[in-house]
């Protein structure tokens, strides 16, 4: 499981209408992020990537069931602490680094807000 604390939102990291949450460590470049959530990984917590389809990701108390993961989430999510939550069906060519969450619609999401993928 892994577990993450929203630590700042970019200007321009969307509105809820686009059901996409970018999501960076604090590695991001200034450009990304504006256009990201960025988060820090809990301390005093084993970080282990054991997502699967089925799993539950949690924002807070929010729970989206995982209906896909990119091939490249696993590494881009423990190396730079990147995914997209992308809270739309999955597509005919998903992205590989996307997690696709239902239910539809985007959660609540701000400063302090705790991630727990695996929930």
């Amino acid at each position: 499981m892994l577990k993450t604390k929203v630590t700042s939102i970019g200007k321009d990291a969307g509105s809820k209408e686009d059901g996409l949450i970018i999501l960076f460590n604090e590695t991001a470049s200034d450009k990304l992020r504006d256009v990201s959530v960025i988060h820090e990984q809990l301390p005093d917590f084993e970080q282990k990537f054991d997502l699967q389809v089925g799993s539950l990701v949690a924002f807070d108390q929010q729970l989206f069931t995982v209906t896909y993961i990119g091939e490249l989430v696993e590494s881009n999510l423990m190396s730079i602490g990147h995914t997209i939550f992308d809270f739309h069906d999955v597509p005919a060519k998903p992205r590989a680094n996307a997690i696709y969450l239902k239910p539809a619609g985007e959660p609540d999401v701000s400063v302090g807000t705790v991630i727990t993928f695996g929930a």
